[in-house]
């Protein structure tokens, strides 16, 4: 025998008439004896044969040792006889009475009788076979955990302690909906990803949870557990609503656990927004567009799923199947999977906090109406997208965490580092199977509507504002201007922002219109060839100029002066822009460089005050330019020149004439040249600083009787001192405003001094200038050199800036001008 079967063969007869004509008759003789011979031969080969097939069905017989199905195992147990009972009436008994792997969690016949009781069902047979399919299919978890692998994961070998959830086989099949007219079948995509192709279809299994002490108790507390399920207390061995009081009942095809509750499948965090209660929250999901297409709900024909459930279910007439699933959301509501692969899948879920219908009306009555009083349907979809998402999260709160949670804008829910959970806030808390539902008698705080940006983005009046923040600084100065307590950052901080309306912006040349490949600004006063002054460049420069950053320490007080420090200045404070410019404000009076060329003024109107700071309204735009409409279109919004401005310095103060006429004079003439882009502040030596530098030997003597800013155009040693001279007083990168404050702003913390380099950094050597405040907000500068590898010898010299309408503070192309007392020189190269 080999491998249990008997291996013979059996010998060839001839027909007895071949024999007969091929022997003759004593032949015959033998050959009967031969053939009675073979004839006892083959009853023992049968006999061989028989007790062959016994040893066969033997060796293949089910051994001793193998526990019987699943089925078998609980009906030898005899508590589970209401859920045979179920399972009998349902596809799934064959699997459990055959072969397969299956993990059950099988409720005994206690949880069944007071389930039965609860549901007013007299027995199982009352049952709804629906209700019976659910029951049984979400009580079946494929492949087998014993109660010791219930929290890992089987991928590629076992991941341990990262299960939370398993995917059990029941499922909710496709279901019939009328969508903008036609009537066709809707497939709940399982996650955030595509599961379907030709021949097969992933469903939208359902999983079941549970909370064991391995897992559940590292970051949660009992607490948790009991408050999503009122009246069970946690064992630290409970699934859904149950607790496993057998553990490990092995079987032939898997392992069952016995419960104490009949587990049913839990609702979805779609299902569970069906509570009349949300229906307002709900409505704002699922609001449709001026297509007729819902915002955030998409629906897609396929073909090969079509097909493939045409094939499934003939009798239903299925005409075509459409694919659900949520866009513009952190998840997706109808989606059972969390994350996009197995093992994610088993390692966490949603949360929604779902304002109730008195609290969404509370939210539009208090910041929506006032721009939208026709109702939700007239709000537009950004708007609707960020109250939907404040109330989302794509992991799991659970209360014992709440205080330092935050919701899928990464924002403390309701408050600084959060608060602390009061149940009392929610009028629902409950398990869903792909998250948590909070239903919620308030609505959650967003920086979205708190903040200043709140403004910019409500206002319809300030709309081509909030679409170049999107456009060009969605994830910087979008992103400062939402910075709050409720997201944790530095609260010190405070903006202003002055709102440039539609209105005006539209006035100055722009429009908001389909480019290329995208929307994006036009404007009819500038053109792309004009490198700085094209539309996108332009509303990016204006936009910063409007926004100023602050320390709330420092405020600006409503554009208000502190009359201590705008005596030396006729009135005026200063302060800087986003952008880097310098204005100067009286009162509510303002002046940017280019409103100062055309002697006008800004008025700025107090309008709102927000957790971060405070917006203005104002009559006409802050301007970097003078607003030229000449024919001409090169000269729209064109600069003035550096010199003109350093020039009209040496007019209006003669303290700085001899300095400020070199620069001028060498700027104009092409001896040496600062780009048209660079921010810069300039310190010019006065004349006393001038004299006391030729003293020195820092510079070659000049005729100061009937100065003339070319003496040194016949030497070119000397002429090249007097540029490097200039170069250590030009700080590149930022304009530093005499202010008055003892720190240097902007700044997102308190700063008395700062490091920058001069122009000549760029040429050849290490200069820097080091800018502080004195302890009375004086402005100061001195040289510095670089710490390591220096090219120049330390020799330090400090200046203080002099104070004075007439003196310093002004306004130059990119640049702020200061007369100093002293002058900036370093050593010789080494």
């Amino acid at each position: 025998m080999v491998g249990g079967y008997c291996i013979f063969a059996l010998p060839k007869l001839h027909a007895w008439a071949s024999i007969q004509k091929l022997y003759k008759p004593p032949l015959i003789i033998n050959c009967m004896r031969n053939l009675i011979k073979i004839s006892v031969l083959l009853s023992s080969v049968l006999v061989l044969f028989v007790r062959c097939m016994n040893d066969k069905e033997d060796y293949f017989a089910r051994p001793s040792w193998l526990e019987p199905p699943i089925y078998e195992v609980l009906q030898k147990q005899g508590r589970f006889t209401n859920y045979l009972k179920c399972v009998d009436r349902t596809l799934y008994a064959p699997s459990l009475k055959a072969s397969g792997l299956y993990t059950v969690f099988a409720p005994n016949d206690e949880a069944f009788s007071k389930y039965l009781t609860n549901k007013g069902y007299a027995s199982v047979a009352d049952m709804p076979d629906s209700l019976v399919n659910k029951i049984v299919g979400y009580s079946m978890v494929s492949d087998k955990y014993p109660f010791a692998r219930l929290t890992d994961v089987l991928s590629a070998g076992w991941d341990t302690l990262t299960s939370i959830r398993k995917k059990t086989v029941y499922y909710e099949s496709i279901y019939p909906m009328n969508y903008q007219g036609n009537d066709i079948w809707i497939y709940d995509r399982p996650g955030n990803l595509k599961y379907v192709n030709a021949t097969t279809v992933d469903q939208n299994c359902k999983y079941i949870p549970f909370y064991l002490d391995k897992v559940f108790n590292r970051s949660h507390t009992a607490s948790d557990y009991e408050l999503f399920y009122p009246g069970r207390t946690y064992t630290g061995s409970n699934v859904q609503n149950a607790s496993i009081i057998t553990k490990d009942m092995y079987a032939e095809n898997g392992v069952a656990h016995e419960v104490d509750q009949v587990i049913e499948p839990l609702p979805n965090l779609e299902k569970m927004l069906d509570d009349p209660d949300y229906s307002d929250f709900k409505a704002i999901i699922n609001q449709k567009g001026s297509t007729g297409a819902p915002y955030f709900i998409s629906y897609t024909y396929d073909a090969a799923m079509t097909t493939y459930f045409q094939k499934a279910f003939p009798e239903k007439k299925i005409n075509a199947v459409y694919e659900k699933y949520y866009t513009g959301l952190p998840f997706s509501l109808c989606g059972e999977r969390y994350g996009v692969s197995a093992k994610e899948f088993e390692q966490g879920g949603f949360t929604v906090f779902a304002p109730n219908n008195d609290a969404v009306k509370k939210f539009y009555d208090e910041k929506l109406k006032q721009y939208y009083p026709n109702g939700w349907a007239t709000v537009p979809v950004d708007i609707l997208g960020y109250f939907i998402n404040a109330h989302m999260a794509d992991d799991m709160i659970w209360p014992g965490s709440y205080k330092t949670s935050m919701n899928y804008l990464r924002e403390y829910l309701n408050g600084a580092t959060g608060t602390d959970f009061n149940s009392s806030d929610f009028s629902k808390i409950a398990p869903a199977s792909n998250g948590l539902f909070y239903g919620s008698k308030d609505y959650v705080k967003s920086s979205y509507f708190e903040t200043v940006y709140t403004e910019i983005l409500l206002n319809p009046a300030y709309s081509f504002f909030n679409k170049a923040l999107n456009l060009y600084f969605s994830s910087t100065l979008k992103e400062d201007l939402l910075q709050s307590k409720l997201n944790g950052l530095i609260q010190d901080k405070k903006y202003i922002v002055l709102l440039p309306s539609d209105a005006q912006l539209a006035a100055d040349g722009f429009n908001w219109v389909w480019l290329s490949s995208a929307y994006g600004f036009s404007n009819t006063n500038s053109v792309s060839s004009l490198g700085s002054f094209d539309a996108p460049t332009r509303m990016q420069r204006l936009i910063k100029s409007h926004v100023f950053k602050r320390l709330s320490s420092y405020d600006m007080a409503n554009f208000q002066t502190d009359a201590n420090f705008t005596g030396a200045y006729d009135g005026y404070s200063y302060a800087v822009n986003d952008y880097g410019d310098m204005i100067r404000y009286k009162g509510n009076k303002i002046q940017m460089i280019g409103n100062a060329d055309e002697n006008d003024f800004v008025t700025a109107t107090p309008y709102k005050t927000y957790s971060n700071g405070q917006v203005f309204t104002i009559d006409k735009m802050l301007q970097y330019s003078p607003r030229n409409l000449a024919p001409v279109v090169a000269d729209r919004y064109k600069q003035k020149l550096l010199y003109t401005y350093i020039s009209s310095m040496a007019t209006t103060n003669p303290s700085v004439s001899q300095f400020a006429k070199f620069v001028s004079y060498y700027l104009q003439n092409n001896v040496f040249s600062l780009s048209a882009d660079l921010t810069s502040t300039i310190f010019m030596p006065n004349n006393t600083a001038m004299a006391a530098a030729v003293a020195n030997q820092v510079l070659p003597a000049y005729p100061t009787t009937n100065f003339n800013p070319n003496c040194f155009d016949g030497d070119a040693t000397k002429r090249n001192q007097m540029i490097r001279f200039i170069y250590y007083h030009i700080l590149k990168g930022k304009q530093y405003v005499d202010d008055g404050l003892p720190c240097i702003l902007p700044n997102d913390k308190v700063v008395k001094e700062e490091i920058g380099s001069t122009v000549l950094r760029d040429v050849a050597d290490n200069t820097y200038l080091a800018v502080r405040k004195s302890a009375d907000g004086k402005l100061l500068v001195s040289t510095q050199v670089e710490a390591s590898g220096a090219k120049l010898s330390s020799i330090t010299s400090t200046a203080t800036v002099v104070r004075g309408i007439t003196h310093s503070n002004f306004f130059g192309a990119n640049s702020v001008l200061h007369e100093i007392d002293g002058y900036m020189s370093y050593g010789k190269v080494q």
